[in-house]
């Protein structure tokens, strides 16, 4: 059936489980598209179930914050849009808007990864497992129920709707993909920081790393690479950025005690802009991923980055095939990073939140 509300302005609903500050990612994309959709003339209400008291236990939160979404709705008048990550949909729901299920993170393959433990986990960690378990269950039986109840689920990429499409192929009239960005304003901080930028004649190379210190993101496979690397080139450096406090971590205090790495635990916005520019190369090497906003930032400041194929790096490779290399280099594919290349701007007319919202609002009323 074809929808006619794009014609009207609409009253959309965004939820995201993750304070409504923009340091934590998934709010980050709740702000930037909210944004987006009122520049477009729409009157948009962003939301969040956060903060959540001390009081509530781990297995208890996602139902305390799926009954405050309930109750919150209860009190407003009907939106035509309820744009909602999975887990908080439920069946009242139904009937009332057009719900759309985004994924900000593939949410079963993070579950799994949690499950897994690490080799440098506490006996807290082995002995929490049994009610880490049955969360996981719990959950992940409330996302996929979302799905189902969902006129429309919202993949972040590609890569993930390849996934869903094929463990959900019942889904399949529901799915599509959409991509992340980078706030206009940011944006523009990083073409500056890119026209300025040259990668010939190295005299050593410093690699940068960002994210959160857990397992999906690929510590293991990092901690290897940088103790590989550092045998053959002393002179070359590392920065670990974003990765929380090292002292919970035996691989950050083992990287801590290495010379040339740097481990810095938390940076704001500006010391973002200072990280990119003062490094060299990107490296991205997540197992298991949402998208990975760092790949916009380090590919936008000009960086060549390796990466492994997970999160956004397909989509990506589509508009800067060039600027992307498999995870782990080696010396043969750094020396061919080390002429400029250029930056096909293209690239934002798929990468930006004004494309993003309209593609957005076309799938849904196409």
């Amino acid at each position: 059936m074809t929808r006619k509300l794009e014609r009207q302005p609409l009253r959309i609903l965004i939820v995201t489980h993750a304070p409504l500050l923009p340091e934590h990612g998934a709010a980050q994309v709740a702000i930037n598209l909210g944004q987006a959709f009122e520049d477009l003339g729409h009157e948009v209400t962003l939301w969040s179930p956060q903060p959540v008291p001390s009081e509530i236990k781990q297995w208890n939160q996602s139902r305390y914050m799926r009954k405050k979404l309930q109750s919150y709705l209860e009190t407003q008048d009907t939106f035509n849009v309820i744009d909602c990550p999975p887990i908080f949909i439920t069946k009242s729901f139904e009937k009332k808007s057009i719900v759309v299920s985004r994924h900000v993170q593939p949410d079963l393959l993070y579950i799994l990864s949690t499950l897994k433990i690490d080799r440098d986990a506490s006996w807290k960690n082995f002995l929490s497992f049994p009610v880490r378990l049955l969360i996981s269950i719990s959950d992940a039986i409330s996302i996929v129920f979302g799905w189902y109840i969902a006129d429309y689920i919202f993949c972040l990429g590609t890569h993930e709707l390849e996934w869903m499409t094929k463990w959900f192929p019942a889904l399949r009239g529901k799915l599509s993909a959409y991509y992340n960005a980078i706030s206009e304003n940011e944006q523009g901080s990083l073409k500056k920081i890119r026209a300025d930028r040259s990668l010939e004649q190295l005299p050593h190379i410093r690699f940068l790393w960002i994210g959160r210190w857990v397992r999906h993101k690929g510590i293991r496979e990092l901690e290897s690479f940088i103790s590989s690397w550092l045998l053959n080139s002393p002179q070359d450096s590392f920065t670990i950025a974003g990765c929380g406090n090292c002292e919970t971590s035996k691989s950050l205090l083992r990287l801590k005690k290495i010379e040339q790495v740097s481990i810095v635990p938390s940076f704001d916005r500006t010391t973002l802009l200072e990280l990119l520019n003062s490094h060299n190369i990107g490296l991205f090497c997540s197992q298991v991923e949402g998208w990975g906003l760092c790949l916009n930032e380090m590919l936008e400041s000009g960086m060549p980055v390796f990466a492994t194929n997970t999160g956004g790096v397909s989509d990506l490779k589509r508009s800067l095939n060039e600027r992307i290399f498999a995870f782990p280099p080696n010396a043969q594919s750094i020396n061919e990073v080390t002429s400029q290349s250029t930056f096909d701007d293209t690239y934002y007319n798929y990468f930006s939140w004004d494309s993003i919202a309209k593609s957005y609002l076309e799938k849904i009323f196409d």
